[in-house]
């Protein structure tokens, strides 16, 4: 399942249209869709963790475990007056998701008989159980962290380096990180322990606040560029040589936007989407997204030689 969703596409195109574009063959969106994600993950794997951005967006379904950061959107079966609906039992009626709440529920919908969760395709996504661990943040004995699928327990506090310290390694870039990662091999069961496996268990419910969150955690303006992306070049299946203005504009700019260097590489206008990825990719724009760490990819580079403070 890709990033998008369903009515990611409704911001800059009729279903209708999608539709016919597509000859209702959702497989080929699917496709395209998985194409323009790798587009972008080229321009921003180097500065931002994209694997943790950009993940399928399945559909929710409770008999299912799912890891902290994992995205879903609610869906369900259509409601069929010859079903008999116990209690927990989800439905879709008038594009709304229910779940039952009395036992043998049956014929026509009664909205007594059942509770309103949210619209279809409501985004959640699972809570991370403790924060993220951060390389830059000062860890003392018994602070809880997640990271990669387990949880963690400080077992040694962050040091910090004084300034004789920092000056035996002269240069910056040569200064060791503030913290150990929890799953270094070589010390990170010394600072860390072995962690503890994390998911959130089979049978818990959307509405569950401990596990999940209804809000979608996607950065918004990447989503408009995958559709822009996924766009055009299902347009390109259709007529390589005449794709429509709108497509080509929104895609990589107007040609009389794009900047040839001297290198030969094109710069694309920062409005279409191949020019906001390249903006990001060179730090003009910083996008809602999860950064490396440490740190890489930015436009200053780090280094030099360490400042030498004197006191009298």
């Amino acid at each position: 399942m890709p990033y998008l969703i369903p009515p990611d596409y409704n911001r800059v195109i009729q279903d209708a249209n999608l539709q016919q574009i597509i000859t209702s063959n959702t497989a080929l969106l699917n496709v395209c869709a998985t194409s323009a994600e790798e587009e972008a993950r080229e321009h921003l794997r180097q500065k931002y963790d994209v694997s943790a951005e950009i993940q399928s967006t399945n559909t929710w379904n409770k008999s299912n475990t799912y890891l902290a950061g994992n995205r879903v959107y609610l869906t369900a079966p259509a409601y069929d007056t010859n079903t008999t609906y116990n209690i927990g039992d989800y439905t879709l009626y008038n594009g709304f998701v229910y779940v039952c709440n009395t036992n043998g529920t049956t014929g026509t919908f009664d909205p007594v008989k059942f509770t309103g969760i949210n619209p279809q395709y409501e985004v959640y996504f699972a809570i991370n159980p403790y924060p993220l661990f951060d390389l830059n943040s000062d860890y003392k004995v018994g602070d809880q962290v997640y990271w990669r699928n387990k949880t963690y327990t400080c077992l040694v506090p962050t040091s910090f380096l004084d300034h004789d310290t920092q000056l035996q390694y002269n240069q910056l870039q040569d200064l060791p990180l503030n913290n150990i990662f929890p799953d270094d091999i070589k010390s990170g069961v010394t600072y860390w322990g072995h962690g503890v496996s994390y998911y959130v268990p089979t049978n818990t419910d959307i509405t569950d606040t401990t596990f999940w969150s209804n809000s979608d955690n996607r950065d918004q303006k990447l989503v408009e560029k995958i559709v822009d992306i996924t766009l055009y070049h299902l347009h390109t299946r259709i007529t390589p040589k005449n794709v429509p203005a709108t497509r080509e504009m929104r895609y990589m700019g107007g040609q009389q936007d794009r900047v040839v260097r001297g290198d030969g590489k094109v710069r694309y206008p920062e409005y279409s989407a191949l020019g906001w990825l390249q903006s990001c990719a060179r730090g003009d724009i910083s996008p809602n997204l999860p950064l490396i760490q440490p740190k890489q990819g930015g436009r200053i580079r780090y280094g030099g030689t360490i400042r030498n403070v004197n006191s009298y």
